[in-house]
């Protein structure tokens, strides 16, 4: 990782047009890039990009609660194979995007967890591992997403019940948690509806 790269001049007007909206709905703070680097270093679903650069750390608080959005700008190697005149050839290709990143801490540590769509084949391979976690009172959620923890009874009583309502009702996250701080990604490239709906986020899941 990356602590500083100058920030691509449409992605910041994407971010500083979003904080002029939401302005009024929260006591906004900038955070510096090493902030945001120390924080991602905790997780290790980041570790495969090849770069990555941080931008725009910005703590949002409202009342006693707040939570942390910023800017990753990623870099990923692709291996592809192609077909040409009946010969086969192996290719790298680079993707580079920026993706907003939401960071949440939690009042209890639960260990590492792992909470992602659940697929066919998960559901499936449950019937025999047993490992989902399952959370009744949420049943969309449990429906749709995988949940794996090293200490399952802590996951069960002390993740935090904004994040299972707002996932109950919202498809395709992945989130992370390392001991008592979350990593929720949406895996999109910036856009200022993608950004308004994190943040909008972050305000249910630490209300």
């Amino acid at each position: 990782m990356t602590a500083f790269r100058e920030i691509n001049p449409s992605a910041n007007r994407i971010f500083e047009s979003v904080l002029k909206q939401v302005r009024d709905d929260f006591q906004i703070e900038r955070k510096d890039n090493l902030t945001g680097l120390k924080l991602l270093s905790r997780f290790d679903g980041l570790k495969g990009y090849r770069q990555l650069f941080v931008h725009k750390v910005t703590e949002f608080k409202k009342h006693s609660n707040s939570f942390i959005i910023l800017l990753m700008e990623k870099h990923l190697i692709i291996t592809e194979n192609k077909s040409r005149y009946g010969v086969f050839a192996t290719q790298e290709r680079e993707i580079e995007e920026i993706e907003p990143l939401l960071i949440f801490s939690l009042q209890h540590d639960v260990g590492k967890v792992m909470i992602k769509n659940e697929t066919l084949t998960d559901k499936l391979a449950d019937l025999f591992t047993k490992i989902d976690i399952d959370f009744p009172d949420y049943p969309s959620f449990s429906s749709n997403y995988l949940v794996v923890g090293e200490k399952p009874e802590l996951v069960k009583k002390f993740l935090p019940k904004g994040l299972l309502a707002t996932l109950d009702s919202i498809k395709n996250m992945t989130i992370e948690i390392e001991g008592n701080w979350g990593l929720l990604r949406i895996e999109k490239n910036l856009t200022e509806d993608l950004l308004l709906g994190l943040i909008g986020m972050g305000a249910r899941i630490t209300k």
